[in-house]
């Protein structure tokens, strides 16, 4: 069975508060499928006054941005087994944040991969970079040291490509055999920038398979009352838009909504709860750990999150998964899989007024069309587990 070399700068560790899980999601499967696999998480740390600044500023970045902010400079190599998967974590220096790294500690990156390598005696046939900066480069260097079918996964339109990159990108790009894109939104704006290229595929994240509920026993009679909204509490998500659409809809008529997830929009949300005397119906639940979603996802009618630059969203297929009403956003991540008025419903982002009205069209259903919407999205997420979509990427590159 072939090698596979992953490269991020985004990675989970035992050790590590922040880091999303989504790329490990994808390496335990491939390992459970017989392939080697060895990751580089490229732990970017910056100079000293940064993290002075982050402690003191860190929740509030987190809270506004969504972004990960380490308060700590990580101090050297370190290397670790993670559900059979073998990861080395390595520092790289940046001096500006969202900037390019320097060409002495770019060299220095793909020397340490390569000796790291053949001390391991790992000759990698497949080379995977998530993340363009500095994957893109590294990738393309590595291609020309091992011979291997090399892959960039976008999580993002590719304008940082050409900022970063400038005359140079084209070049590096040729090195690269297969794109990947996180979603059919990442991968119309990379074309509109780059055109198409000519072998692609979807990156779209699973769940585990025992999320999906064996059997659809919701009942949708009456309207929908029960709400839910599962993220970061941050502006770009707009978590507010659903008090002022859902109160607009039902007045001072029953209903609730809850919040699970933590950030600074938490105080605009109890003043607009407050404003509007709503505050028995809405709920502001803080962090539940994953496992312990499920069951308010089953507790509620409608799971909505209309944000912006979602890039995909495991949060739309739990819901789904468990015959939800799910409302996300057109042009993001989830849309191309919820596709509107047969699995799920699609708002523009914050667009409170179109949110308003889906919300009356859902309840102008009669449950049997309502209980075919949850019955299509159970079958959606039942395409999506961990399994087959790490399955479905390996076959795109190993072939």
């Amino acid at each position: 069975m072939k090698n596979i070399l992953i490269l991020s700068t985004i990675y989970p560790a035992p050790d590590l508060k922040y880091g999303t899980p989504v790329i490990q999601y994808f390496a335990k499967e491939w390992v459970k499928l017989g392939y080697k696999v060895k990751v580089v998480h490229h732990q970017v740390v910056y100079s000293t006054i940064f993290y002075l600044l982050a402690k003191l500023f860190r929740d509030k970045i987190a809270s506004l941005t969504g972004a990960i902010v380490y308060t700590s400079k990580e101090k050297g190599d370190k290397t670790y087994i993670m559900d059979g998967v073998e990861v080395h974590r390595n520092p790289i220096f940046k001096r500006i944040p969202q900037g390019k790294f320097a060409k002495r500690i770019i060299r220095k990156q793909i020397e340490k991969i390569i000796k790291q390598n053949s001390d391991s005696v790992f000759v990698p046939d497949i080379i995977i970079g998530h993340f363009s900066n500095p994957q893109l480069e590294i990738v393309a260097a590595l291609k020309s040291e091992y011979s291997a079918r090399t892959c960039i996964v976008m999580h993002d339109n590719g304008d940082s490509i050409k900022r970063i990159y400038k005359n140079r990108y084209h070049e590096l790009m040729s090195k690269i055999d297969i794109w990947g894109f996180r979603s059919l939104q990442v991968k119309m704006e990379f074309e509109n920038n780059f055109g198409e290229q000519k072998q692609n595929f979807y990156c779209y994240s699973g769940i585990p398979e025992n999320y999906i509920v064996k059997t659809n026993n919701r009942k949708f009679e009456g309207n929908l009352l029960k709400f839910l909204y599962i993220g970061l509490l941050i502006k770009r998500k707009n978590p507010t838009t659903l008090i002022n659409a859902i109160h607009s809809v039902y007045g001072q008529k029953s209903f609730k909504i809850s919040y699970i997830g933590r950030g600074a929009e938490a105080l605009n949300i109890r003043d607009l709860t407050k404003s509007l005397k709503l505050e028995d119906r809405v709920i502001l639940e803080g962090f539940i750990p994953r496992d312990q979603i499920l069951k308010k996802i089953d507790e509620s009618d409608c799971m909505i999150l209309i944000s912006k630059g979602e890039a995909f969203g495991l949060v739309y297929l739990e819901s789904m998964a468990r015959g939800c009403i799910t409302i996300g956003s057109r042009n993001e991540g989830i849309d191309g899989i919820i596709k509107h008025g047969i699995n799920g419903f699609l708002c523009e982002a914050g667009n409170e007024k179109e949110l308003a009205q889906i919300i009356r069209q859902i309840n102008q259903l009669t449950p049997d069309e309502r209980k075919q919407i949850s019955d299509n999205a159970i079958a959606t997420a039942k395409g999506l587990t961990d399994y087959k979509v790490a399955l479905k990427y390996i076959n795109a590159l190993d072939y």
